[in-house]
């Protein structure tokens, strides 16, 4: 955990917490749902998203001097403790768009600030400092650290400026931040805006986004994942490179297989799993889990047998295919681009947490991973009778 504290904040700041982001089903069916806006014939889009308890935590704040020399000034605190500042220009929203089209530690920094600057430019009339003093969100593991970056600096700038967004627009402004960057995510990866131990389900149709939140999860204890940086590495702008090429039209068999994974098969089952999740049942949630994996690795794993399938994450192959972790979890499949970055293992309980965790530290010497519960929850009747 990186973490330095913020013991005197300036007078005046603000305290902002942003989490990460597990995609429990539909990762990359975001951006190919997008494609619909020049292919029609290209499914919408759908995913299962939950918010982390683990994110970046920041003081924000004004900061004095003349208005010709507005500046953003910006802390960042990795996972690991390092810290880094920048002082970007802001009366200079070329240097800023430069920066995030090269791509490197500040780019999405630099991204989102360039798309607050170009939109909201008169009401910019300061200087603003964010000071990330503490991260415990893993990078580059599927969790949306990129993201929460993008969706920190433009509520940053919504409290300090007092622009008012609402969290659908520090969604959007994130998103158009981060496409100025290499990384090309999709509209998912925002969803970290949420906040913490929320379960939505997103739609993608095109530019049009739309959220469900789930309100019914049953089952007496909820759901219990563990969540394991695989150790190993993976070259996300690569997978997205290479899946994306099946796009808008598919122009051979394994592109049209993938279509049809990201489109008609994943609608199925997002569908499933709510069903699932509603009811209770781990134990069918996780034969979904099982189900979701094995096509991805045999479609996606064609499109870029270098990052996907079997041969392209070994690790993650490993981890799931492990007799001793089915003692303990219902199932599991890879987390965000997927890969060997991070495993998700939906665990049979609370002692189930343990034993994955036991398993991932003896059998393969893991030993960095994070829980997340998602309890019981029932729709209020009330909301029922207004609908």
């Amino acid at each position: 955990m990186g973490t330095t504290g913020s013991s005197d904040p300036p007078p005046g700041s603000v305290e902002l917490f942003v989490c990460g982001r597990l995609c429990l089903l539909g990762e990359h069916s975001d951006w190919a749902g997008g494609f619909r806006s020049s292919n029609p014939h290209i499914e919408k889009g759908y995913c299962l998203v939950a918010g982390t308890s683990e994110g970046l935590r920041a003081t924000v704040s004004s900061l004095p001097g003349p208005d010709a020399s507005r500046v953003l000034s910006m802390t960042s605190t990795t996972d690991t403790g390092e810290r880094r500042t920048r002082t970007f220009n802001l009366r200079d929203p070329g240097s800023l768009l430069e920066e995030a089209r090269a791509g490197g530690f500040w780019c999405h920094v630099a991204g989102t600030a360039h798309h607050m600057v170009t939109t909201f430019g008169p009401k910019i009339a300061h200087s603003i400092a964010i000071d990330n003093y503490d991260t415990n969100l893993p990078v580059k593991k599927g969790l949306s650290s990129s993201a929460a970056v993008c969706v920190l600096v433009a509520r940053a700038f919504s409290r300090v400026f007092d622009l008012g967004l609402t969290v659908r627009d520090e969604m959007d402004a994130a998103y158009r931040g981060e496409r100025t960057t290499p990384s090309r995510c999709g509209r998912m990866d925002q969803a970290c805006a949420f906040g913490p131990g929320r379960v939505s389900l997103l739609s993608f149709d095109g530019d049009s986004l739309d959220v469900t939140p789930i309100e019914d999860v049953g089952g007496p204890d909820g759901f219990h994942f563990v969540l394991a940086d695989l150790g190993a590495g993976k070259d996300t702008v690569r997978i997205l490179r290479d899946l994306q090429a099946a796009y808008p039209k598919a122009s051979t068999d394994d592109y049209k297989r993938l279509h049809e994974l990201l489109g008609p098969f994943n609608a199925k089952t997002c569908a499933a799993a709510v069903d699932a999740m509603a009811r209770g049942d781990a134990r069918e949630l996780g034969e979904v889990y099982a189900r979701a994996q094995a096509a991805f690795d045999e479609r996606a794993g064609a499109v870029c047998p270098t990052q996907l399938g079997h041969l392209g994450s070994p690790v993650l192959r490993a981890v799931l295919t492990s007799e001793r972790m089915r003692e303990f979890a219902w199932g599991g499949k890879g987390v965000g681009s997927q890969g060997d970055g991070t495993v998700q293992l939906l665990c049979r309980g609370e002692a189930g947490m343990a034993g994955c965790e036991e398993v991932l530290r003896r059998d393969f010497g893991l030993v960095h991973t994070i829980r997340l519960v998602i309890p019981p929850r029932r729709r209020d009747p009330s909301s029922l009778a207004d609908a």
